[in-house]
């Protein structure tokens, strides 16, 4: 009977620090499963950003943009194809060039 006291209150403190490490745990899921999505959204936006400097990349090359000129505007004379100047060149050149906005 002298160690019952004793028996007792470790039988309690495992309990209690059972359900904590319960608890701790369910938290620490709770985390995991919020930084998975987190992860998972992270990937979609890199992906999405590849796809943008993919496409930017390719609407600056001037001789594809010339080919989806000719596929749309396929009826029009191939000497009637829009100029494409870069930024370099209209900042070089010292001709007045006005530039439009177009709003359809």
């Amino acid at each position: 009977m002298k160690y019952t006291k004793s028996i007792i209150s470790f039988l309690c403190l495992n309990l209690l620090l059972t359900f904590a490490m319960i608890f701790i745990a369910n938290k620490t899921r709770e985390i995991e499963k919020s930084n998975n999505l987190l992860k998972l959204k992270m990937e979609k936006i890199n992906e999405d950003i590849k796809i943008n400097k993919i496409e930017f990349i390719t609407h600056q090359n001037s001789s594809y943009l010339e080919k989806l000129y000719y596929l749309y505007f396929s009826g029009s004379k191939k000497n009637k194809s829009p100029k494409i100047i870069t930024v370099d060149q209209l900042q070089a050149s010292e001709k007045n060039i006005k530039l439009v906005n177009i709003d359809n």
